[in-house]
């Protein structure tokens, strides 16, 4: 039975985030991760690899396989079967390449897709408000951006393109997972340059969210964000 409670974590880092309904948390397993971060395209140095930078990072030598915070510590995740993936992908300075980095995270889409055939894959292109103000060119680079992740799946992982719907936000829905204490501007640009990729077996249309926990993950981007082919 679906729930209205269900929620999904946005992380700093790029990350694939299986959440359930279940009221119980437990902690994640290291022998069988569920979840799994991935290195963002920086040029600054992220020793542990969780995606915050050395300079800002509080919990310094995070382990693999887990979902850290703003801060670099790890979070404790709900459990269950029902199937929300996230993925945050970071890019370099008006670029809209993905580095080959990502196979082992793209793996393990394509098979939690395979096995939830009923999934809808959302993906939503941005770019930083320096990168448009850059060049009247750079408004496609969040649609670039979409796109790249969106023939990676169906080109290389064999996802049916009627399941997946691209989305431009441009530069306006900058992240909400930045520390703003740190008063920095390229650690703000480049939480921007990113693509956003959930897929969801509940969400079926961004036009149409019934549920409290579906508004919460998804009513930024159905509000700031445009549909496109």
């Amino acid at each position: 039975m679906r729930m209205n409670n269900c929620s999904t974590l946005l992380l700093l880092a790029t990350s694939i985030v299986l959440a359930g309904c279940q009221t119980t948390t437990t902690a994640l397993s290291k022998e069988l991760p569920q979840y799994e971060n991935i290195r963002t395209m920086q040029a600054e140095i992220d020793s542990d690899g969780d995606g915050v930078l050395d300079d800002i990072d509080e919990c310094p030598e995070t382990p693999p396989n887990v979902v850290v915070d703003a801060k670099g510590c790890q979070i404790i995740i709900e459990g269950g079967d029902a199937l929300e993936m996230e993925l945050h992908g970071f890019f370099a300075p008006l670029s809209s390449r993905l580095i080959n980095t990502y196979d082992k995270e793209f793996k393990k889409i394509e098979e939690k897709l395979n096995e939830y055939l009923d999934a809808n894959i959302f993906i939503f292109g941005h770019l930083s408000s320096n990168e448009l103000a850059l060049s009247k060119d750079n408004d496609n680079l969040s649609r670039q951006r979409a796109l790249t992740i969106k023939n990676r799946l169906i080109t290389e992982h064999h996802i049916e393109s009627d399941r997946i719907t691209t989305y431009d936000c441009l530069d306006r829905y900058p992240s909400t997972n930045i520390d703003l204490s740190y008063d920095d501007p390229e650690q703000i640009e480049s939480k921007d340059r990113r693509v956003v990729f959930k897929a969801s077996r509940q969400v079926k249309d961004l036009s149409n969210l019934k549920y409290a926990g579906d508004r919460e993950s998804y009513g930024k981007y159905a509000k700031h964000c445009e549909p496109f082919e």
